[in-house]
């Protein structure tokens, strides 16, 4: 049986035999791959997440591994105008943070 469409264009049915057919382990692993798809927490459910770890890593008393002299040093060189950022060396210890 062949269809025309509107450009003249002649659509044929191919027949059973030469149709393209899955196999039984391919439709298994199709199901298997949108069942792990299914079961992937949305964006939302990240952010929420990471919100939570953020914060339960924020309630832990940790005010001992402060070396509160080191952050007044710190903040004095921030508010003074001899700060200076290398941004060369930034840049690369970023790329090297986060690639490994």
């Amino acid at each position: 049986m062949a269809i025309t469409n509107e450009s003249g264009i002649k659509i044929r049915q191919l027949p059973l035999a030469s149709r393209p057919t899955t196999t039984s382990s391919q439709k298994k692993s199709a199901d298997a791959a949108a069942q792990t798809i299914a079961a992937l927490p949305g964006a939302e459910d990240i952010t929420q997440q990471g919100l939570h770890t953020a914060q339960s890593s924020l309630d832990g008393d940790d005010s001992e591994n402060v070396d509160t002299t080191r952050v007044a040093e710190m903040q004095a060189l921030l508010a003074s105008d001899d700060f200076s950022v290398d941004t060369d060396a930034l840049a690369a210890s970023m790329l090297a943070f986060f690639q490994s």
